[in-house]
């Protein structure tokens, strides 16, 4: 595999406040990387960064193994850089038609003919002569990917791009966009809050806390062996919980004892309560008391509706799931946390 990124100690600060410090990572061609986190935690600033839209402070960043961006200062120009950019607000021309918007960026590349090849590959070749006021947001959306395409770029950057669309709809331009990824081979940079997204179009996951990166790699790792709440929170791993850990390695919590992972120090920590952990038990069993505040239901695992009740303890609300027993807003009931609760760095 070839390197087609590089980014190297990125930082970025804005009348002093710092939106990125110390971001480094590199990506082979066609790799795809979904960058994650709390809104204000630099994400855009990396894409504009990386687009060349303004200079880092500090840092680099190298297309191709040449040197593109530099403390203060950008290298090469945008436009000359092999990278295109889809905003979630598109920014589609209000006065082309769908066949000119996609015509203006495959100048050079084959023009009008290119365009139309490009609306036909996202399902959009008959409404070429549309105006944008006559396209729908998915329309929108599939005009918008057709005209970063256009310009055959060697890195993909979307910043929320499916923000405004349905389930239904984020599900199709995920399934679009990865077969014309495919196709094409070309590297993406994935800015999102859906989980969805980030897991159904990347392998790799970025994690920004803050303007630092907290975690890099493989997304599968990162779900099984989170190390900071960052990850928790951006993947919906499931409930932090404050607790103080012992010499033996068991925590005192709002919601009873628990045991950690091995080789947690003793102290305050940090702890992960993942979904399948809260368990409502029986009256004499260990456990602390809770009412339900609320049912919820899941999709079916097979044919069987699932159900969740919201339990309401001194330490908050906790989700559980409901097993062969009927339960009603306002039923007093115990929950025990089952199994370790893995420690978390940050808050």
């Amino acid at each position: 595999m070839s390197e087609v990124l590089r980014v190297d100690g990125l930082g970025k600060t804005f009348g002093g406040a710092k939106a990125l410090e110390g971001v480094g990572f590199s990506l082979d061609r066609g790799e795809r990387l979904a960058v994650l986190g709390r809104s204000g935690g630099g994400k855009t600033t990396l894409l504009r960064l990386i687009a060349g839209l303004e200079p880092p402070t500090a840092g680099e960043i190298a297309l191709a193994g040449e040197a593109a961006s530099r403390a203060g200062r950008v290298i090469v120009a945008p436009e000359r850089r092999g990278v295109a950019l889809v905003f979630q607000g598109l920014a589609l021309f209000p006065n082309l038609r769908a066949l000119d918007q996609v015509a203006f960026a495959a100048r050079g590349r084959g023009g009008v003919e290119r365009a139309r090849i490009l609306l036909d590959r996202v399902g959009l070749g008959h409404r070429a002569g549309a105006r944008l006021d006559e396209l729908s947001g998915g329309e929108r959306q599939r005009i918008a990917l057709a005209r970063a395409l256009a310009q055959e770029p060697a890195i993909l950057l979307m910043d929320e791009p499916f923000a405004s669309l349905d389930d239904e709809k984020r599900a199709e331009m995920r399934d679009l966009l990865r077969d014309l990824l495919d196709d094409a081979g070309t590297t993406l940079v994935l800015v999102t809050h859906s989980r969805n997204d980030a897991l159904d179009l990347a392998r790799r996951a970025l994690v920004l806390d803050h303007g630092r990166a907290v975690a890099d790699g493989p997304l599968e790792e990162l779900m099984a062996r989170p190390r900071h709440a960052a990850v928790v929170r951006a993947l919906g791993l499931g409930r932090l919980i404050p607790g103080e850990v012992d010499a033996e390695g068991d925590a005192e919590t709002a919601f009873g004892r628990v045991r950690t992972a091995r080789g947690t120090a003793p102290g305050p920590a940090t702890l992960l309560v993942r979904p399948d952990q809260p368990h409502l038990v029986d009256d004499d069993e260990d456990g602390v008391d809770a009412v339900v505040a609320s049912i919820e239901l899941r999709p079916p695992d097979g044919r069987e509706v699932r159900r969740v009740a919201v339990v309401r303890a001194a330490g908050g609300d906790l989700r559980a799931f409901v097993r062969g027993r009927t339960l009603s807003v306002g039923d007093r009931v115990r929950v025990r946390l089952r199994g370790e609760c893995d420690p978390m760095q940050g808050e």
